[in-house]
């Protein structure tokens, strides 16, 4: 029964439904499923799965996508319980504040589908924090830093200072091993069948889910590692997908499935295939089309799993932390890979930890900085970055962590590579992104003075369809004397950006092409040791 039929929304904001029973069932979760079916103002329709939430109360949460007046019509597989029947209206309003998910809506593939892009066309700029054991580790209520009150909140809000636009996690439900975290299970086995614990999501997982969904974050999230499937077995992981598919997705989420897949050892193969029917199921009860892709395990080439599955919207590589070269080959063959899906580098050096390479040195800033301009020179559409201490959620340093480093999480929070990611986005942002695609070599290529050039004195270009725009990016070891062809204005302005500062410089002369070319001879051949970004720009 309902006892209220009346509710109000703002235009992608959550409302919250209650629907309460006292019929008693054996299992609740596992023998009703309870509806609400809502037709908007020009008659589009959402049938949304309402969450069991202990009891004899279900929740149906409602996110209008337009504004006006829906009517939600509540139904349920039990259809002799008249307490699951009735209708409901929402009056819509327009969203009132200033967060882009809510101004431009939920996300969607672009129609090129090199990039995701809000439900009104605006791009959407990837750049992601992680906090793998944010469920287990990560305190809502507690900060043994007195800078802050609440751990969860002060890792939120600074990254939300610094624009990042998405949160990284994982549920971790069933996690076996015990590699770095506490053991939680959020789903439980019993004779009944499966059962949520109702209590760990609303005592904790709730809170957090809804202060990141209110802070305007895209919520990437998956459902446990990969290699829990043994462990925990198909069933509870598609139950388990249901289960938050309901109670979460009507959040801005993008579905990750499980983190490290095919993983490293054990039947790999089988594990893909087990987890592809999670990720089915999860499809199932998509309302809202929320993105589905896959943390992928780390290695060369990258895996290649789910390329051809429809519920599969884009590819998160996992360039790793050192183990092997990182180039522009190699985001080029992830692209051709996964053609027709946005590409992203999910996992790639973690500021601060110890790389993954023979000589174990510690994670730049700048080690970090070049692989997430790079996957975006290379035609990707986003970063996620980590930081030592932020990642794994340790608590002080010496305390916990896996061997990587030994830093707080407070101390990683202030590690300077986010604030330059903060310019990172900036700066594709100012210079339109989106509409920049890989550049070949017949159009664009570092000028070579001795003999063709290697990866690492190459510049990676990007530009427009016109060649109007033009952006390079300049390692350290990079020449910086470059070719133009194709170009369509008649003259051009040039500038580099330093990518630790955001310092601008003016390169002193306007570019005038002749015959569609630009020949520019820098008086530095492997310049001054530092990253640069050039922008050659038509003037109009």
């Amino acid at each position: 029964m309902m006892k209220e039929t009346g509710f109000q929304a703002e235009q992608w904001r959550t409302v919250d439904i209650p629907v309460v029973t006292t019929k008693e069932y054996t299992s609740p979760f596992e023998d009703v499923d309870v509806f609400g079916t809502f037709t908007g103002p020009d008659g589009q329709s959402l049938k949304l799965l309402a969450f069991w939430d202990g009891g004899g109360n279900w929740v149906i949460r409602f996110a209008p996508t337009a504004v006006g007046t829906w009517t939600g019509v509540v139904s349920s597989t039990d259809q002799e319980n008249t307490d699951f029947s009735g209708t409901v209206a929402v009056e819509c309003t327009p969203y009132s504040g200033e967060l882009a998910m809510y101004r431009h809506g939920f996300l969607k593939v672009s129609e090129d589908r090199d990039y995701l892009e809000h439900a009104d066309g605006t791009p959407f700029f990837w750049l992601g924090d992680t906090h793998w054991t944010f469920v287990t580790e990560e305190r809502f209520d507690e900060s043994n830093c007195p800078r802050y009150d609440s751990q969860f909140k002060a890792c939120v809000d600074k990254r939300v200072a610094q624009k990042f636009t998405v949160y990284q996690c994982n549920f971790r439900d069933g996690k076996v091993g015990g590699y770095f975290g506490q053991n939680l299970d959020l789903m439980h086995e019993t004779e009944n069948g499966f059962v949520p614990d109702v209590a760990q999501f609303q005592e904790n997982v709730d809170r957090k889910m809804k202060y990141l969904a209110d802070a305007g974050l895209l919520i990437a999230v998956g459902y446990a590692w990969g290699y829990d499937m043994p462990n925990g077995g198909v069933e509870r992981y598609k139950k388990f997908a249901k289960y938050t598919m309901a109670r979460y997705g009507a959040y801005p989420v993008a579905w990750t499935l499980a983190g490290e897949l095919p993983g490293y050892m054990g039947d790999l193969d089988e594990n893909v295939r087990l987890w592809n029917e999670v990720a089915k199921e999860c499809a199932l009860w998509n309302t809202y089309g929320n993105l589905q892709s896959v943390h992928l395990a780390c290695g060369r080439p990258f895996p290649k799993i789910y390329e051809n599955e429809p519920w599969l919207d884009f590819a998160m590589s996992q360039a790793g932390h050192g183990d092997a070269d990182m180039g522009q080959e190699m985001y080029s063959e992830f692209k051709e890979m996964y053609a027709g899906h946005p590409v992203l580098e999910s996992e790639g050096f973690y500021e601060g930890a110890a790389s993954g390479e023979y000589n174990s040195r510690p994670i730049t800033p700048a080690m970090m900085r070049r692989l997430a301009y790079l996957i975006v020179q290379s035609g990707g559409c986003g970063y996620t970055y980590g930081a030592l201490g932020v990642w794994e959620l340790q608590w002080e340093a010496g305390v916990g962590g896996i061997g990587w480093g030994d830093l707080a999480w407070y101390d990683g929070l202030e590690l300077p590579g986010a604030d330059q990611l903060t310019i990172y986005r900036d700066f594709y942002e100012s210079v339109g992104w989106s509409r920049l695609k890989p550049l070949p070599k017949k159009k664009a290529a570092t000028k070579s003075f001795f003999m063709e050039a290697g990866p690492r004195s190459q510049i990676f270009f990007t530009g427009d369809s016109a060649i109007r725009m033009i952006v390079g990016y300049i390692m350290e070891t990079s020449m910086r004397s470059f070719v133009l062809n194709g170009l369509t204005a008649e003259k051009y302005r040039g500038w580099y950006m330093d990518p630790e500062t955001g310092e601008r410089t003016e390169m002193e002369e306007l570019l005038i092409p002749v015959d569609g070319r630009i020949e520019y001879e820098s008086d530095e051949l492997f310049g001054n040791r530092k990253d640069r970004l050039v922008v050659i720009e038509a003037v109009e």
